[in-house]
C-alpha cells in the first residue's frame, strides 16, 4: 500500500442554519471528501480556529508534518478499510463478514484508526487487549486479539510495516468468561413436548443429528433421504440468503429413527411434492424461514412456560456434543455429524457432567489403588 500525502486541509467558513461556523475540508482514509466543524465565527477567531485545523489535521495525518509534500506512514483505518477489509470479504461468509466487520470497526478502527500502523509494538497492542478485558467477554477479546494479529500480518505481507506486532499476543486472564448451558436428558424431553409438531422437527434435528439451524432451515425435500434417515447439507441460510455450507464443505448427516419418522411425517403432512420444496418454509412458501423469527416467535415461548426460555440453538449444538460424549459416542463420529473438526468438538462444545467427572476420577483411585474403599477409622470424642 502506497504512503499517503501529509494533508492541511481547508480552512473555510459556512453556514449551519443561522449560525456561521468555521471549517476544515480533508480526504478521509478512504478517499473521500469530507470536512470537520471547528466551531461557531462567534466564538473562534481565525487565528484560533487555524489552530484548531492543525490539531485536527495532526489527528487525520497521524503525526506532525515535518516537511512540506513529505508522505506519511499509513494509518491503521487507511490499511483496514483500503486493503484489510476488501481482501477479507473475498473469502468471508456473510454472517462472518457481518459480526467481524462490526467488531474490527467499533473497537480497532474507531481506538486505533488514526495511529499509524509502524508505530505499534507487541507491549502497546497488549495495553489494548487489557484495557478491555475487565468490561468485555472473554470471546471479544480473544476474536480482537485474532483480528490485531490478522491486520498486521497482511501488513507485513503488503510491504506496509516490517514485522508483525501482534504475533504474541494473549487474550487477558481478567476477560470475563461467560456461562456456556448445556441440556440435560430432562431438559431435552421437557423441551420436545412443549413445542408444535414443526418445532420439534427442528429440535430433533439440532439436538440428535447437530445440524446449525442455517443448515436445517436451507433443507429442500431433494436433500431428504426417502425414509427420513439421512439429509445432504448442500447449503445453508443467513439472514434469508443462501451460501455454501460453512468450511465450504457438503455432508451427509445421519438422522435417528424417532427423528426421521417424524420428519417424514412432516413432510407427508406440510410439504410441496417438489424436490426443491423447503422443508421448513416460510408463510409464503418461496423461501425457507428465518432463524430469528422461528425462535423468538415459536420456539422460545414455548420453552419459557416449562423454565427452558435460555434454550437457543448454541445451547442445542453444546448439547448435542455433550450428551454424545456422556453416551459414549466416538468423538470423530460425533464432529463429523456437526460438520466440524474433532479439536473444536472437544474444546469448544463439549462439557462434562459432574456425573461424568466423578466417574473418571473414580476410574483412575481404582486403577492405582485397586477397588476396595479404605475408611480413615472415626476418631474418638476427647
Amino acid at each position: 500500500m502506497r504512503r499517503r500525502r501529509y494533508q492541511k486541509g481547508s480552512l473555510q467558513e459556512r453556514r449551519h442554519g443561522k449560525k456561521r461556523v468555521w471549517v476544515v475540508q480533508y480526504y478521509d482514509a478512504e478517499g473521500h471528501h469530507r470536512y470537520h466543524t471547528l466551531g461557531r465565527m462567534a466564538d473562534l477567531t481565525k487565528s484560533q480556529a487555524e489552530q484548531s485545523q492543525a490539531a485536527f489535521m495532526r489527528t487525520m495525518n497521524g503525526g506532525d508534518d515535518p516537511e512540506p509534500g513529505r508522505t506519511r506512514p499509513v494509518l491503521v483505518t487507511e490499511f483496514v478499510n483500503q486493503v484489510y477489509l476488501p481482501f477479507q470479504r473475498g473469502k468471508w461468509k456473510g454472517s462472518t463478514a457481518e459480526t467481524s466487520e462490526q467488531r474490527i470497526r467499533t473497537h480497532i478502527i474507531h481506538d486505533l484508526g488514526n495511529q499509524q500502523m509502524e508505530v505499534f509494538t507487541p507491549r502497546t497492542l497488549q495495553a489494548f487487549l487489557e484495557e478491555r478485558a475487565p468490561t468485555s467477554s472473554f470471546s471479544l477479546v480473544d476474536h480482537l486479539r485474532w483480528d490485531l494479529s490478522s491486520i498486521f500480518e497482511m501488513a507485513v505481507a503488503e510491504r506496509v510495516i516490517p514485522a508483525n506486532p501482534a504475533t504474541r499476543l494473549y487474550t487477558p486472564s481478567a476477560a470475563k468468561k461467560g456461562a456456556c448451558p448445556t441440556m440435560s436428558a430432562t431438559d431435552v424431553e421437557m423441551a420436545l413436548n412443549a413445542v408444535e409438531l414443526r418445532e420439534k422437527v427442528i429440535l430433533h434435528l439440532a439436538i440428535f443429528s447437530g445440524l446449525r439451524p442455517g443448515e436445517i432451515l436451507a433443507l429442500q425435500r431433494r436433500n431428504v433421504a426417502a425414509d427420513g434417515s439421512s439429509v445432504g447439507i448442500e447449503q445453508r441460510v443467513y439472514r434469508g440468503d443462501l451460501d455454501a455450507p460453512k468450511n465450504g464443505k457438503t455432508r451427509v448427516v445421519a438422522i435417528p429413527p424417532r427423528a426421521a419418522a417424524m420428519l417424514v411425517d412432516w413432510l407427508e403432512a406440510a410439504v410441496d411434492i417438489e424436490p426443491k420444496a423447503w422443508v421448513f418454509a416460510s408463510e409464503n412458501r418461496e423461501t425457507p424461514l428465518w432463524r430469528d423469527n422461528l425462535l423468538r416467535r415459536h420456539v422460545r415461548p414455548a420453552l419459557e412456560k416449562v423454565g427452558l426460555g435460555w434454550v437457543d440453538f448454541k445451547v442445542m449444538r453444546r448439547t448435542n456434543a455433550s450428551l454424545g460424549h456422556g453416551a459414549n459416542v466416538d468423538p470423530k463420529v460425533s464432529a463429523d455429524q456437526r460438520g466440524h473438526g474433532i479439536g473444536v468438538s472437544l474444546d469448544v462444545y463439549t462439557s462434562s457432567s459432574m456425573g461424568q467427572k466423578a466417574i473418571a476420577a473414580k476410574k483412575l483411585e481404582d486403577s492405582v489403588l485397586g477397588r476396595t474403599v479404605v475408611r480413615m477409622p472415626k476418631r474418638k470424642a476427647s
